[in-house]
């Protein structure tokens, strides 16, 4: 699906909730895309994922309130409060970091605090990255062992059935080594895998599957490959330990003081 037809969806009436939600409306900061579109592994079939950013309002910040986020399943769209989304960013959590490394063209909106926090993005960078992804990893190599797991040997309906499934959980895995390497070793956030895209392909189309669909010998080293490459980056990174918290309150005062005073 080309960028313009999404942004026409997401003009369309099924996304009136981001007018109409007493959190979201002119409180939105930042909105994009998410999920395949987003790492450019979309397909003809992929469903539009999108992801976003509201500020919270001055009743909440003054009463210590948060609305922590805002989800319409229908439409699979997530819209974080300003609170929730930089105490994520602070512990590098994937899929909200993974919002401020989109493509220049993949966000829907940005208002000047959106752009100000992704000018700003390397503030939330730190080694924090290793055990935040590391762990997404994991999970993502469990939900893979499970599938490939439930299959019986011989069963090719369910084979079909699971062949995607267990692809994609095998590129994901890949995809989130290959972000983690870019923040470790560049100080970068980097969504959109376009150098590394054939090779994501290749793996959600079923290229390292065997006839049973399980991963093949060559997945698990190239695994292996990434899982040293990343242990090399973690020793030798230029991240400081923690993110700069510093410059985070500073601007956290600053959003919310332009909230609380009308001067956004």
């Amino acid at each position: 699906m080309k960028l313009d037809e999404i942004k026409k969806i997401v003009a369309g009436e099924e996304y009136n909730f981001l007018k109409e939600s007493e959190h979201l409306g002119k409180n939105i900061i930042l909105l994009g895309l998410g999920g395949s579109h987003a790492y450019g592994t979309s397909t003809e079939t992929s469903d539009v994922d999108i992801r976003g950013c509201a500020v919270n309002s001055k009743e909440e910040i003054l009463c210590g309130e948060d609305f922590q986020q805002v989800t319409d399943m229908a439409t699979d769209t997530t819209v974080y409060s300003f609170m929730k989304f930089v105490k994520l960013l602070m512990n590098c959590n994937p899929n909200t970091i993974e919002i401020l490394g989109l493509k220049q063209e993949h966000y829907i909106y940005l208002s000047d605090i959106g752009r100000e926090m992704l000018d700003n993005r390397d503030m939330f960078l730190s080694k924090l990255a290793i055990k935040s992804f590391s762990g997404y990893a994991t999970a993502q190599f469990h939900r893979l062992e499970n599938k490939s797991n439930g299959i019986a040997l011989g069963k090719r309906n369910k084979n079909a059935i699971l062949h995607n499934k267990i692809g994609k959980h095998m590129m994901h895995l890949i995809r989130l080594y290959l972000m983690c390497l870019d923040i470790l070793e560049k100080g970068e956030i980097t969504t959109y895998r376009e150098a590394e895209h054939d090779l994501l392909m290749s793996i959600r189309n079923g290229g390292f599957l065997n006839g049973d669909s399980q991963p093949t010998d060559d997945f698990f080293a190239l695994v292996d490959d990434y899982k040293r490459k990343l242990e090399y980056a973690e020793n030798n990174t230029a991240l400081p330990e923690n993110p700069d918290y510093k410059r985070i309150r500073e601007f956290v005062i600053s959003v919310n003081e332009r909230i609380v005073t009308r001067k956004m």
